[in-house]
């Protein structure tokens, strides 16, 4: 894979003030960085919701506070500006080590492989392509994974994982992802095909799951009360697991 895979950064869908203003917060306290990374996990997620007509439980998952940056530098090296800011590393693993700056702002910071050893890793090199751009002023901007990338990333999780489909925080937050974001469907057609093979592996899956009923139900509050909306979901997932 090299940087002429890359898309060109598209506009980003407008995301809750409460959003905006954590990332703004971000943005300005990790600004010497920002270049050199891509904002990925749940806060990634929740940016690409764009369906007004969804209603989504508030993103609670454990890492929900975390904010997930990606960089293919050496993560080593951005360690010294981000000490350089304010931000000091509270704990360390093999792939990512764990900032804490001012205002309680927390972030994973990622090391992404470029030799894709495994499906997890070429997600997260692939997260660091697809993008696109949000300013929260006028002098920051904000690189941020985009959805075949998020989605692929959850799935590619949720397949090393080895959970079950009902116990899957991963597969949770692909539905919401696949229920409110409007264009899903085209963007995931138009992903790299090894996106797309990893995406269909997981959605083949829950498609035929006998917990995909119980899984909607979860995931979309309407989905109850509103039974078109959960045969809606079900039908997009079935079509995207094709």
């Amino acid at each position: 894979m090299s940087a002429s895979t890359a898309r060109e950064p598209v506009a980003a869908p407008a995301p809750s003030a409460h959003l905006a203003n954590r990332i703004l917060h971000l943005a300005t306290a990790a600004a010497p960085i920002l270049n050199r990374v891509v904002l990925a996990g749940s806060a990634a997620l929740e940016m690409l919701i764009d369906d007004p007509a969804v209603r989504l439980p508030r993103l609670n998952f454990a890492a929900d506070s975390v904010f997930q940056l990606l960089s293919t530098s050496m993560i080593d090296r951005l360690a010294v500006d981000l000490q350089k800011a304010g931000f000091a590393r509270t704990s360390r693993t093999s792939t990512a080590d764990r900032w804490r700056g001012e205002r309680g702002i927390e972030l994973d910071l990622v090391q992404v492989q470029t030799d894709a050893a495994t499906p997890r890793q070429f997600c997260l090199e692939y997260a660091t392509l697809l993008t696109h751009t949000f300013k929260p002023d006028a002098h920051l901007a904000v690189r941020c994974a985009a959805a075949p990338a998020v989605l692929a990333l959850d799935c590619a999780s949720f397949a090393e994982k080895a959970e079950s489909v009902l116990e899957s925080e991963e597969i949770e937050r692909a539905v919401m992802l696949i229920a409110a974001r409007r264009d899903i469907e085209a963007e995931c057609a138009a992903a790299p095909a090894e996106l797309r093979s990893i995406i269909v592996q997981s959605l083949t899956q829950l498609s035929a799951s006998d917990a995909l009923h119980t899984v909607l139900r979860r995931a979309l509050p309407d989905a109850g009360a509103l039974p078109c909306v959960a045969k809606r979901v079900r039908e997009r997932i079935v079509r995207m697991a094709c």
